[in-house]
């Protein structure tokens, strides 16, 4: 078990990094997904996240969230919060969309 939850928690690190680069490419939606991805899996884990991590992602979250209005970003960020593990992993390392 302890495995597991490392996997997903490396994961989830991964999953925002992700959603960091395409935030930074303008692609707001995924972006939006794959954070929403990446906060789903670490509740779905129970884990709570340092505010140092937080804070280091914060530029890159703002930046992207203001490429769209706030009904698709929200709407992005849910559709990430309830993607499968297995799911999020295969989106993540698709093709690019958004």
């Amino acid at each position: 078990m302890s495995q597991d939850l490392g996997d997903k928690l490396i994961a989830s690190e991964s999953l925002e990094g992700l959603a960091c680069t395409a935030g930074a490419q303008g692609k707001a939606e995924r972006s939006a997904i794959l954070f929403g991805a990446a906060e789903g899996l670490r509740e779905a884990e129970g884990y709570k996240q340092a505010p140092r991590d937080h804070s280091l992602r914060e530029p890159y979250l703002t930046a992207a969230r203001s490429l769209v209005d706030e009904a698709a970003w929200s709407a992005a960020r849910e559709k990430g919060r309830s993607m499968a593990f297995e799911d999020a992993v295969v989106y993540a390392l698709g093709k690019p969309h958004g």
